[in-house]
């Protein structure tokens, strides 16, 4: 069983800043996405070095190319913002066409790096093991699901069918979606198979539930939004709800996002706080699916843009996008949504990335790829 270190309590003045927030996105393979009509209210405007709380370096880069590949992406995928953040530093930070870099949008299925961490603390407090089985938390999956581990539940590989109907329902809760989904049909033995979806994520967000005896979206405000300080990010996109999304209801601003890609970074720590165990984040990078069969990714309709895409294999809520191709050596971690906000981290420059628009992922993956490939031609490897 893995097993971590305990992590340090939460301190509560940061909870009562966070209360507020109060307000679920599917995959980027899932479409009935809407704006939220209730977004948390706008804090004072961050500064521009708010992700890693340094000063702003954007003026070592030329990044006039990005500037004009932005611009002339309005047509195709709307206004936005994007940021860069690059060794605790700001490198990067603007709005395109009509857009805001306060703005804070459905970030879909980027909920599902966040909800990972989530799992990860608990995990680092010992109050789970990634391969205890879900029937441990949950004793309505016996049978066939009894052995369903959280380490699958969270890499798409327990078996269990991607979608389910009370997913979508914001009158019920996790805890009677998820005795529902106990009654669903396995596509594929666990462990056999990867099947990009929401259903086995949301299942993970009851046990952590039961676990920690929280609501969701309280766990996910003390746990890692408080100590980051993420003020203007909650699970509450489409409105309150006791069954959120763990796997896509997540809303978020690209100063938000930018924090918790920048504590990635670091191993686990952020301004001198540690959220996660180093051993946590690795873990949640390495390659979960083993040697299951893929049978469904959100690349396979974009081969045609890098064939790379449609052999990337997943950690726990986050795609292991680019990696070196003789050791396996994690170089890119992405986790896109369906609305096309794009969060990235490239380890060989020590840099992440959030791409904020309210599209589709079809319009912005070209767009996010070519993105990709301009920063790095800009930014040198460390």
């Amino acid at each position: 069983m893995f097993s971590l270190a305990n992590s340090k309590s939460v301190w509560a003045v940061c909870l009562l800043l966070l209360a507020g927030c109060q307000g679920g996105g599917r995959g980027p393979n899932e479409s009935n996405m809407r704006a939220p009509s209730n977004a948390p209210a706008a804090a004072t405007k961050p500064s521009a070095a708010a992700p890693g709380e340094g000063v702003s370096a954007q003026e070592q880069y030329d990044f006039g190319g990005v500037d004009r590949l932005l611009d002339r992406a309005v047509p195709r995928i709307g206004s936005g913002a994007l940021l860069v953040v690059k060794d605790g530093r700001v490198i990067y930070r603007r709005a395109f066409g009509r857009g805001s870099e306060e703005r804070v949008v459905p970030v879909a299925s980027a909920s599902k790096w966040l909800s990972a961490a989530v799992i990860m603390t608990l995990v680092d407090e010992g109050k789970l093991g990634l391969d205890d089985p879900v029937s441990k938390y949950l004793p309505s999956f016996s049978g066939d699901k009894a052995a369903i581990t959280i380490r699958q539940l969270f890499s798409h590989t327990s078996g269990l069918p991607p979608e389910a109907r009370c997913r979508n329902d914001k009158a019920t809760t996790l805890e009677r979606c998820a005795e529902e989904m106990a009654g669903l049909r396995l596509r594929a033995t666990p462990g056999a198979e990867f099947h990009y979806g929401g259903v086995s994520m949301h299942v993970g967000g009851r046990v952590a539930e039961v676990v920690s005896g929280k609501a969701w979206n309280d766990l996910f405000l003390e746990k890692i939004a408080a100590p980051l300080g993420m003020t203007r990010t909650d699970y509450f996109s489409y409105g309150a709800t006791r069954n959120p999304r763990p796997e896509g209801d997540a809303r978020s601003s690209v100063d938000d996002y930018g924090r918790f890609l920048q504590m990635l970074l670091n191993r686990g720590e952020f301004n001198g706080r540690r959220v996660l165990s180093e051993a946590a984040v690795a873990e949640m990078h390495k390659d979960q699916t083993g040697g299951a069969r893929i049978a469904y990714t959100i690349y396979e309709k974009h081969g045609d843009l890098n064939p790379e895409l449609l052999r990337a294999r997943y950690g726990l809520g986050v795609w292991r996008e680019v990696v070196e191709a003789e050791t396996g050596e994690l170089l890119e971690a992405s986790s896109q949504g369906a609305l096309g906000f794009s969060p990235w981290i490239d380890l060989e420059r020590n840099l992440g990335g959030v791409l904020l628009v309210q599209s589709s992922f079809s319009k912005v993956m070209p767009v996010y790829l070519e993105l990709k490939r301009e920063i790095r031609r800009v930014v040198p490897r460390d």
